[in-house]
């Protein structure tokens, strides 16, 4: 646990790869759903908390375990709420907006973290924190979004004959959604620990 814990963007890569492959088996950007809802929430659910609370705690403490489990349910629910909501419709902005309802549940997480649950805490200090990892994970969804499908349809070509055409989609999803986590993660954990030290 002490090497995730001096690797966290490592440990984002991974959860974000395996949250990516979770959401492709689940069908969710189908419509309608072509796969179980319980892959993407459980999926998603389990790999945030585990990289959430190494992030933050150093070790799989049950309070921040349930944290990041509940900041993806949050990201999850807004992002999909956002997507469906008719006003917005398949625009650049319905997409832009749920981009940033995804990186409201990592602003939550990082809050409660850092706040509520720290023996520490800044509310200014968490409230800064909260909001670079708004800005991390809203960056890393985009290069997501970008890079994930075209990824997927690269797998299929290239490997598909191998491991099989489904296979060969969930994983080149997942490796599309790994970059952008590796992205966000980045950008969120090295930013973090330069403001707290200046804070």
């Amino acid at each position: 646990m002490t090497w995730a814990h001096r690797h966290p963007v490592f440990v984002w890569t991974i959860a974000w790869g395996m949250t990516g492959a979770a959401l492709y088996v689940s069908g969710v950007f189908n419509s309608p759903r072509t796969g179980p809802l319980w892959v993407a929430l459980a999926g998603g659910a389990i790999s945030w908390s585990i990289a959430g609370a190494t992030t933050f705690a150093g070790k799989w403490n049950l309070s921040y375990l349930l944290i990041w489990a509940v900041a993806y349910l949050v990201s999850f629910a807004l992002a999909g709420f956002f997507l469906n909501l008719s006003a917005l419709g398949d625009t650049i902005m319905g997409l832009l907006i749920a981009f940033i309802g995804w990186s409201v549940g990592p602003a939550f997480g990082a809050l409660t973290c850092t706040w509520l649950i720290s023996d520490h805490s800044k509310l200014r200090q968490s409230a800064i924190v909260a909001g670079i990892w708004i800005l991390g994970f809203f960056i890393g969804t985009f290069i997501s979004f970008m890079v994930a499908f075209l990824a997927a349809e690269l797998a299929k070509i290239f490997i598909g004959f191998l491991i099989g055409v489904p296979a060969a989609l969930i994983l080149g999803f997942g490796l599309g959604c790994a970059l952008g986590g590796s992205t966000a993660s980045a950008i969120a954990v090295n930013t973090t620990r330069r403001v707290t030290r200046l804070l």
